[in-house]
């Protein structure tokens, strides 16, 4: 890795990473002055206090705020470890997510480094700078989240080089799988794995990693499983998809409240609690589209690793856009899977269908400091610009969703351009992937 940013071909992108990062560390750290820093630091107080909790040896289960998984516990500790050692639980936190932020800016490198090679061409960095860019754009708030730490093990799990084919997919399942017992959704980007040996390694590590993490986890801590009744009473929070048209309508009239529940701004009204209900019911028939794609439509010899990209980025768009909560830094796991797919649609390889939904995410992100924390109190308010961002933002996921849906279900029974074998050994064994 030392070597790749050291070339210079990418001299530029990886001046201009560190130079917007030092710009969001100043301005994390309050050395440089930012709008809404206190609004936007209030979540890493919150795992401050965690922390102090999970040293106890036990999860914060009377917290109703705490709603992760086991291995959470883990990033939450690691900045609490540096505590014992003089340095601010929250300057540790931002270093942490710094380093995740450069670690997905590595692997997007070093994965178009190697397409490059590949394909004889020069490297096609697009995906790169969307990280670069949209990482500057999300603000401080993409180090004042632990979601870039998920999103590393999400992109690690998806491209992390190794010289052998074993032992690289052996370590994409083992991301995958610990990313999952961190925030979940990692887990459901396994439906894109290959077929055959490489994917049956990678299931096999992924949970495997997820049983072991849990095992040892519950053994050290009480409470580990306490996370799967923790999201059961969470409502609509209101920058959700579901939430716009309640805060359109309550432009006319339509009785809507917003209160503050379960650690977010949720919305109160007639009809409401019915539709979060309904919530659950459209990420499950999401996923279900996805899994009756695999199962019945993909043909096996037809996998390839872009189509492996388009799959994870698809499912994660059902599964932001039908949750009952999106806050703004679920902006970021979609920026890394965005990215990975864009960095496979270079000018030779164009190997992904889902670049336009992966640039409508782009454009998302790139307005999120609009929404927040800049116009937050209109949104809370349903005043007109902040929930007319709010709205066009979530109309565009959407958008974006379909789009993803409707050109991964006609992907996978393409042909491929080589023999069944020859398409089949190739896409398993490939250093690129």
């Amino acid at each position: 890795m030392t070597l790749l940013v050291a070339r210079p071909r990418y001299r530029r992108v990886v001046l201009c990473w560190f130079g917007t990062r030092l710009l969001l560390m100043l301005w994390a750290t309050t050395v440089l002055p930012w709008f809404s820093h206190g609004s936007v630091l209030g979540d890493v107080t919150i795992y401050r206090g965690w922390a102090k909790i999970l040293e106890t040896g036990t999860y914060p289960v009377h917290d109703t705020q705490w709603q992760y998984p086991p291995a959470a516990a883990l990033i939450f500790l690691v900045p609490q470890v540096f505590t014992h050692l003089g340095v601010s639980y929250i300057i540790a936190f931002f270093f942490f997510a710094l380093l995740a932020d450069l670690a997905v800016f590595l692997l997007l490198l070093a994965h178009a480094d190697r397409n490059a090679v590949a394909d004889s061409a020069e490297p096609h960095l697009t995906g790169v700078w969307a990280w670069v860019i949209g990482g500057f754009a999300i603000g401080p708030l993409i180090l004042m989240r632990y979601d870039v730490i998920v999103t590393a093990f999400a992109v690690g799990g998806l491209i992390a080089p190794a010289r052998s084919v074993k032992v690289r997919w052996s370590l994409r399942g083992a991301l995958l799988g610990f990313g999952a017992m961190v925030k979940a959704w990692p887990g459901a980007l396994v439906l894109g794995l290959p077929p055959r040996g490489p994917g049956r390694r990678a299931l096999a590590w992924a949970v495997g990693t997820a049983v072991v993490t849990t095992g040892i986890l519950s053994l050290c801590l009480t409470g580990a499983l306490s996370f799967l009744s923790g999201q059961s009473n969470r409502g609509i929070e209101v920058e959700s998809v579901l939430a716009s048209p309640f805060m359109v309508a309550s432009w006319f009239g339509y009785p809507v409240k917003v209160v503050h529940l379960y650690g977010s701004f949720q919305i109160s009204g007639p009809g409401i609690s019915a539709v979060s209900s309904f919530a659950e019911l459209l990420t499950v028939i999401g996923v279900c589209i996805v899994l009756w794609w695999r199962l019945m439509r993909f043909r096996s010899r037809s996998w390839t690793p872009a189509l492996m990209y388009d799959t994870a980025f698809t499912v994660l768009l059902v599964l932001v856009v039908t949750s009952r909560v999106l806050s703004p830094q679920y902006l970021i796991w979609l920026l890394g899977l965005a990215c990975v797919v864009l960095t496979e649609n270079g000018p030779v390889r164009r190997g992904t269908v889902l670049a336009r939904p992966a640039c409508l995410v782009v454009f998302c992100v790139l307005i999120t400091q609009v929404e927040f924390p800049l116009l937050f109190g209109e949104v809370l308010g349903a005043q007109f610009w902040g929930t007319m961002v709010v709205a066009v933002r979530n109309l565009i996921l959407v958008i974006a969703c379909v789009q993803a849906l409707r050109a991964l279900w006609q992907a996978g029974a393409r042909e491929p351009l080589d023999s069944a074998e020859d398409s089949s050994a190739a896409a398993a064994d490939q250093v690129v992937a």
